[in-house]
């Protein structure tokens, strides 16, 4: 309840608390969340690109994002708009699983503010995994696959005005031993 956003200039935060964690802690996530969203190699390469570019000069918000739009090639201004004039909150979950026809279904559900692309492992009875990539529209694109010895399928885009995403798989639901959103972690979200 004491957030603000983190474009409130310094001098007119109401709590020193808020201040403290906007200029600090959000803008650390902010760079965490950026490799998730982009992949950890791209935002390390925007790190090293924007320190090249605008050392000794006094960038702002969007020189940093159109700079990490042209080192991605991917649409970032949603980004940057939700966290950075907002207090609105990233929160996913796993909505149901069922079968159809012989076609298995994982209903995914934004519960949060914040669209993000979605990582998806399925872990299997017998031990294997596959993972599953759902990108965001807003991006105008997706980012690489971070782990090229695993086979990723990538879905077509959320569109950002759904609060519910459905993944298609071939594999039997008696097979799933279970569904994770985000293995890796990195994702924002507040659950």
């Amino acid at each position: 309840g004491y957030e603000e956003p983190l474009t409130t200039h310094s001098d007119h935060y109401n709590t020193n608390f808020a201040y403290s964690n906007a200029s600090y802690r959000k803008g650390e996530v902010f760079l965490e969340q950026l490799g998730y969203i982009l992949g950890a190699s791209v935002r390390d390469k925007i790190i090293l690109e924007y320190y090249n570019k605008w050392k000794f000069k006094h960038p702002d918000a969007d020189d940093f994002i159109r700079l990490s739009e042209n080192v991605s090639n991917t649409k970032l201004d949603w980004y940057k708009e939700y966290w950075c004039n907002t207090t609105k909150t990233i929160n996913y979950a796993i909505d149901s699983l069922w079968e159809e026809n012989g076609v298995s279904k994982i209903r995914i559900k934004r519960l949060g503010q914040i669209p993000m692309p979605i990582d998806l492992q399925l872990t299997f009875k017998d031990g294997t995994t596959a993972m599953h990539y759902i990108p965001l529209n807003l991006m105008y694109g997706e980012k690489p696959n971070e782990n090229v010895a695993e086979k990723r399928e990538v879905h077509e885009e959320w569109r950002w005005t759904h609060p519910t995403y459905v993944v298609e798989i071939k594999q039997r639901l008696t097979e799933v031993k279970k569904v994770e959103i985000d293995p890796s972690k990195r994702m924002a979200d507040v659950e």
